[in-house]
């Protein structure tokens, strides 16, 4: 049994290695010539060129773009060996569009060589868990800057071998430098003279080995192993990068200092604007958007959701898996170019975390359904139907007006979308209109009607579900989703962090004015959103606002003038509404606290003092505990308020800041869009609803909120 499970187990990541090969060869041999292809090109040919004079001096002067390390260079140099020789690709500057004439037998060489390291990279993953070499497999960010001459293949594979061989050193216990240990080093150093920014993964493992040793405390042992496995791939680093032998500090300094100077001062990096979540807006879209021919599928934003929803359970089974996720996250958010063919360095991790994602929400609910189903005991509970009839007259008027006030008009909502119902064609569709094309299409009496948009027909007709597929590319497209949610999740986290610590402060003892301060701090809540908004514009509107008004007349000095100009960065504008969002929400969190912190039991506090626990002890082991279920409710509540938020958009201007915004000046007859369109808004208010209890029910399930307090 065991041996046939081995076999299986091999045959599936057999399986998933000929998947990443079919992905991979469509790429191969469909993408278009891409930016930084020739140079890479041009690199390689270099190397060839030394290796078949046999004067292998010419490694140490020789390295083209030497801002990236030789090694995946040089491989790809060595690959070209059995080509024949061609011309050397012309030298164009880094601001330079993709050159199309580059020898078509060489890109396709290079380009199967960083496939086939891109194929073993899934396998490899897939030895970890199989789902997650699967995913690797189709994700089309990963598919396309593998299977293209860039420096992205080799170090992925190097980077993932060099943790995969950490974690078996670990899981065999050693505290002694072996094999494993060895590897992971070897590998850290190839993952180096590769390219720089995938060493990020050196640092996840430093992370989780300090994990590691401050719970054991045999830190002496531990710096040890740190030493030689540091000291190692140190030494195959530069082993492995004769370019830098000659002069390795000057060299390298020159290197590294590149890509600051690159990120401040090249035109391309300048033009792309892009904020500095960027990387994020890459993750919840896919390469399909620019060539849809050279990818089957792509379903690399259902695999970011996942990740994010598989993180907790990676960190509990695969910790440093999910450091490295984390880790190279935030490095990208800071770093200053955002090019898409980052994302290589976290892809591994992000589809491992996105396996255990699938494993939460769907395989382990499955699986415990049918142990249940096993479980479950031949007894017949009787129904209490007196309960129930002595119930039914109370429940009676709250059902009525569910159904009137929240049923009717989501039915009506999605009878709307079914249609092409517009300004124009209001008289027919208040008439019944809607109604009949909608029974009609039901029931097939009707048939689909082919309508141009904007839609500016004066009857209504029923266009079936066609609507939502353009409309949910649209969010897609103009990132109107992603905007959505980041602003949800920031200004959501914002409020509870500035909430919690503001109730937190009038809980301690000695505070004076308690509630005089809490009086103050509720105000912006007692204002009406709109007229908070309002005045918000007034201080930051540019050239009319406050803050500009000031700047001109007291100059550029004065405080808060960096906020100045916030209008053309993403970044800042982003920004500016956190402070009005946060202004606005965070009374909420602080009122919800407050109320958590009046009904804890004051003997938990002090058996605390009584065992000497300092205040954040207290915090983290009592008062956190103790509050988290009680504010659960209140973060939904701001959730889903924070997700619909429109007056400080629309005050704003930013009529696709969220769908809310969207969704009204698509209906608005005098909006900023393509005025009246009410159907469309009616398919944008469908996917509100949707994703909200989405989110409400996984919150839960995440948050255990169902649970109240007795987990804590």
């Amino acid at each position: 049994m065991k041996k046939l499970r081995i076999f299986g187990f091999l045959f599936v990541v057999i399986l998933v290695m000929g998947v990443a090969g079919a992905t991979r060869w469509k790429a191969v041999t469909t993408l278009n010539i891409d930016y930084d292809e020739d140079d890479y090109l041009r690199a390689a040919q270099q190397y060839t060129a030394i290796i078949r004079s046999g004067k292998l001096s010419g490694f140490l002067e020789t390295n083209y773009r030497p801002e990236h390390p030789s090694f995946a260079k040089i491989v790809l140099g060595i690959s070209l060996l059995s080509d024949p020789e061609k011309p050397l690709t012309p030298d164009h500057p880094t601001s330079a569009g993709p050159n199309q004439y580059l020898a078509r037998d060489l890109l396709r060489t290079d380009r199967v060589t960083n496939a086939i390291f891109g194929i073993i990279t899934a396998g490899l993953l897939a030895l970890v868990n199989p789902l997650a070499g699967l995913l690797l497999a189709v994700h089309a960010w990963t598919i396309k800057y593998v299977s293209q001459i860039m420096l992205e293949a080799i170090p992925a594979f190097a980077s993932l071998l060099c943790v995969f061989s950490y974690v078996l050193w670990k899981k065999k216990q050693q505290t002694r430098i072996s094999g494993w240990l060895v590897t992971s080093a070897i590998f850290l150093g190839i993952t180096a003279a590769s390219k720089y920014l995938y060493g990020i993964v050196g640092i996840a493992i430093l992370v989780d080995w300090w994990i590691d040793a401050a719970k054991a405390g045999g830190w002496k042992r531990t710096f040890r192993n740190i030493l030689f496995w540091g000291l190692l791939g140190a030494a195959i680093f530069f082993l492995l990068n004769p370019y830098l032998w000659p002069d390795p500090v000057g060299r390298l300094n020159e290197s590294i200092l590149y890509h600051s100077a690159y990120a401040q001062g090249a035109s391309e990096v300048e033009n792309a604007q892009f904020p500095i979540w960027q990387q994020f807006v890459w993750l919840s879209t896919s390469p399909l958007m620019w060539q849809a021919d050279a990818f089957y599928f792509s379903i690399d934003p259902i695999i970011a959701i996942l990740a994010a929803l598989g993180l907790v359970t990676t960190w509990q089974k695969h910790r440093v898996y999910a450091l490295w996720l984390i880790i190279a996250l935030f490095f990208l958010l800071i770093w200053p170019t955002k090019w898409p063919q980052y994302l290589v360095t976290l892809s591994a991790p992000l589809c491992l975390s996105a396996s255990e994602g699938i494993n939460t929400i769907l395989i382990a609910p499955i699986r415990n359904w049918i142990l249940r189903i096993k479980g479950r005991k031949n007894t017949k509970v009787a129904r209490q139907k007196s309960e129930f009839r002595q119930a039914l007259p109370w429940l009676i008027p709250g059902l009525i007006s569910f159904a009137i006030f929240t049923l009717v008009p989501l039915f009506y909502q999605l009878a709307v979308s079914l249609t092409d119902f517009n300004s124009v064609s209001i008289k027919d569709g208040l008439n019944g209109g809607i109604w009949r094309e909608v029974w009609g299409g039901i029931t097939g009496q009707i048939e689909v009607a082919a309508q141009n948009f904007p839609y500016r027909s004066k009857e209504v007709h029923y266009l079936g579900l066609s609507n939502f597929k353009p409309v949910f590319d649209y969010l897609s497209e103009q990132m109107v989703l992603f905007i959505n949610i980041l602003w949800t999740v920031l200004s959501v986290a914002l409020q509870t962090l500035l909430g919690l610590i503001t109730a937190l402060i009038l809980w301690q003892r000695g505070v004076k004015l308690k509630r005089a301060w809490q009086s103050l701090f509720i105000l912006p809540w007692a204002i009406p959103e709109m007229i908070g908004a309002l005045m918000w514009v007034n201080i930051f509107a540019p050239e009319i606002g406050w803050l500009s008004l000031a700047a001109q007349k007291y100059g550029g000095g004065m405080p808060f003038s960096f906020l100045l100009g916030w209008e053309n960065s993403p970044s800042m504008w982003l920004a500016i509404l956190l402070i009005s969002g946060v202004w606005y929400g965070f009374p909420f969190m602080m009122l919800a606290a407050t109320a958590g912190l009046k009904m804890m039991p004051k003997e938990s506090f002090d058996a605390a003092q009584i065992d000497g626990a300092n205040a954040l002890q207290t915090f983290k082991y009592i008062t956190w505990p103790l509050l988290y279920p009680l504010l659960i409710p209140a973060i939904i509540i701001r959730g889903i308020f924070a997700f619909n938020q429109f007056y400080l958009f629309q005050a704003f201007q930013i009529g696709t800041g969220t769908l809310a915004t969207l969704s009204y000046n698509f209906f608005n007859p005098s909006g900023f869009f393509i005025n009246g369109q009410f159907a469309v808004s009616a398919v944008i208010n469908i996917i509100t609803v949707v994703i909200l209890i989405g989110f409400v029910i996984l919150f839960n399930r995440w948050s255990k909120a169902d649970q109240g307090v007795t987990y804590a």
